[in-house]
C-alpha cells in the first residue's frame, strides 16, 4: 500500500558507515580501474600530483556542499539547496534535471561495466544481460527500503576495501623509482589536459547529499560521510597511482591499455592480477550502481514533492517508505539505455557537464548563504570563519576551469562521441524538462497551489518547516518565459 508523500516521508535509517560507503563507492570504479592509468597519455607519472590536486578540488566541493547539507537536511541535494536558498523551484529544477538523465545514464553504463568484469570469470555471459540482472537484483534490495540498502552497501563495501587492499599494497614493495621519470612528459599543457579526466574520477562525491532526508544525526553524519569520503578516495587513488607508475617502466603501456590496473598488477602479482582486478571491479561497479541507484531516485521525489512533476513520483510505500514510482522508473530507463550503446557516451558526457554546472550552482548558494542570511547560516552544523570563501572560489572556479577544459575532451561542441554533438541531446533534453515544469506550475497556478507554502516544507520530512530556519524571502519562482 502506497502513502501520499506529506502523510510518510523518507525513514532515516541511513547510519554514518552506509553514508560513508555511499560516497566513496559511488565515485570509486572508472577513476580506479580505467581513469588513473589512461590519463598519463597526456602528462605521464605526472598523474599523481593530478589526482591529488584534483581531489583538492573536489574536497572544496564536499566542504561547502556538506555546509549546506546540514542547513537543509532533505532530500534532492542539489535541487533543495537551490530551490531554498533562491526560493525558486525553477533555478533547482533546471540544474538538477540534467543530472537526473546522468544518473540513470551512469547506472546503465555502470552495469554494463560490472557485466564486462564478470567476463573475466564467465566469458560467455553477454555484459548487458548481467548487468541487467544486476540491476534486477539490486531494484529489489532498494524496494525494501534504506535498511536493506545499508546493510548490503556496508557489506559490499568492506569487501572492495580489502580487495583493493590486496591488489595495491604488495606493489609497494616492488617500485622503482626512476619509472617516475620524467614526471611531466607533456609540460604544463598536458598536465593541464589530463586534469579532466583525473577529475571526471570524483564525479559524482556529493551524492550523500541527495540522502539528507534518510541519514541519521543528519549534522554529523552528513559532513562526515561527505568530507570523510574524499578524503579516502584521495588516498586510494594516490595509492594506486604511486604504485602503478612506480611498477611499470614505461607509462606509455598503461596509457593504451583497457585495464591498466591489470597490466601493472601483473608485474607482481602475475595472473593472480587479473583474479584480483576482475573481483575488485565487480564490488566496484555493483557498489557504484547501488549508490547511483539509491541517490538518483531522490531528484524526482523531491521535484513531485514539490508540485512540479507528477505526483506519484513521491509516493512511499507504507511498509518500507521507498519512493518505488520513482526507484521502477530508474530501473526502466536504466535497464533500457543499456541498449542504446551509441548513446550512452553522449549521456555520461552530459552528465558530466550537468555536475559541474550543480557544483558552480551551489557554490553561488552558498556564498549568498553565507554573505546574506546569517539567519538561515546559523543552523548550520558547523560555523566556518572567513577561511569559508576558500573552498567556496576552489570550488567553483575550479569547476569552471574543467568545464572549460572539459567542452572538447567530453564532446560538448566538438561531436567527439558521435555524429552529433552532446549539447544536440541536452538541449532538446533540456526543453522537454521545461515543457513538463512549466505544465506543472500552470497546473498548480490553476488550482491556487500556494508556492510559498510548498518551499516552506522539507523534501521528505512532513513535519520540518523551512520557516523553523529562516526568514522569508521575496518569492521568486516563476514558469520558464517563452
Amino acid at each position: 500500500m502506497a502513502s501520499n508523500n506529506r502523510d510518510v516521508g523518507l525513514a532515516r535509517d541511513m547510519g554514518l558507515l552506509a553514508a560513508l560507503a555511499t560516497v566513496v563507492a559511488g565515485t570509486l570504479g572508472a577513476g580506479l580501474f580505467v581513469t588513473i592509468g589512461t590519463a598519463s597519455s597526456t602528462t605521464g607519472p605526472s598523474v599523481i600530483l593530478g589526482v591529488l590536486l584534483t581531489g583538492i578540488v573536489g574536497m572544496a566541493i564536499v566542504t561547502y556542499y556538506s555546509w549546506m547539507a546540514t542547513i537543509f537536511p532533505a532530500a534532492g541535494g542539489s535541487y533543495t539547496y537551490l530551490s531554498r536558498t533562491f526560493n525558486s523551484r525553477l533555478v533547482g529544477f533546471v540544474v538538477t534535471w540534467t543530472k537526473w538523465l546522468g544518473y540513470i545514464a551512469a547506472d546503465a553504463v555502470l552495469a554494463i561495466g560490472f557485466g564486462s568484469y564478470l567476463n573475466v570469470f564467465l566469458p560467455d555471459v553477454a555484459p548487458a544481460l548481467s548487468g541487467f540482472v544486476l540491476l534486477t537484483v539490486l531494484f529489489l534490495i532498494n524496494l525494501l527500503g534504506t535498511k536493506a540498502y545499508s546493510a548490503s552497501q556496508n557489506v559490499m563495501f568492506a569487501l572492495l576495501v580489502a580487495a583493493i587492499l590486496v591488489l595495491v599494497l604488495p606493489g609497494l614493495f616492488h617500485i622503482d623509482p626512476a619509472n617516475y621519470q620524467p614526471f611531466f612528459t607533456g609540460g604544463a599543457n598536458g598536465f593541464i589536459a589530463a586534469a579532466v579526466p583525473l577529475f571526471y574520477a570524483y564525479i559524482g562525491i556529493e551524492v550523500a547529499a541527495q540522502m539528507g532526508a534518510e541519514v541519521k544525526n543528519p549534522a554529523r553524519n552528513l559532513p562526515l560521510a561527505m568530507i570523510g569520503g574524499i578524503g579516502i578516495l584521495i588516498a586510494l587513488f594516490m595509492l594506486t597511482a604511486i604504485v602503478i607508475y612506480g611498477v611499470v617502466s614505461d607509462y606509455t603501456v598503461l596509457a593504451n591499455s583497457d585495464r591498466p590496473l591489470v597490466t601493472a598488477a601483473k608485474t607482481f602479482l602475475g595472473e593472480a592480477a587479473v583474479t584480483l582486478v576482475g573481483i575488485g571491479g565487480l564490488l566496484a561497479t555493483a557498489t557504484s550502481v547501488h549508490a547511483v541507484m539509491i541517490a538518483a531516485i531522490k531528484l524526482p521525489y523531491s521535484w513531485s514533492w514539490d508540485e512540479i512533476f507528477p505526483r506519484w513520483f513521491s509516493d512511499v510505500s507504507a511498509r518500507f517508505r521507498t519512493p518505488h514510482w520513482s526507484l521502477l522508473t530508474l530501473y526502466i530507463g536504466a535497464s533500457l539505455l543499456m541498449l542504446w550503446s551509441g548513446g550512452l557516451d553522449k549521456a555520461i558526457a552530459i552528465a558530466t557537464f550537468a555536475y559541474l554546472v550543480a557544483y558552480i550552482t551551489v557554490a553561488a548558494a552558498a556564498l549568498y548563504i553565507y554573505m546574506r542570511r546569517p539567519q538561515l547560516a546559523s543552523r548550520a552544523a558547523f560555523h566556518p570563519g572567513p577561511w569559508f570563501y576558500v573552498p567556496i572560489l576552489v570550488g567553483g572556479l575550479g569547476s569552471i576551469a574543467i568545464i572549460s577544459q572539459a567542452a572538447n575532451w567530453v564532446g560538448l561542441f566538438t561531436g567527439r562521441f558521435g555524429e552529433l554533438t552532446t549539447f544536440a541531446i541536452y538541449l532538446p533534453w533540456l526543453a522537454i524538462g521545461l515543457v513538463i515544469y512549466s505544465i506543472y506550475h500552470y497546473l498548480g497556478k490553476k488550482r491556487g497551489a500556494d508556492v510559498a507554502a510548498i518551499l516552506d516544507t522539507v523534501p521528505g520530512d512532513p513535519g520540518a518547516r523551512m520557516s523553523s530556519l529562516t526568514t522569508t524571502t521575496p518569492d521568486l519562482d516563476a514558469s520558464p518565459s517563452a
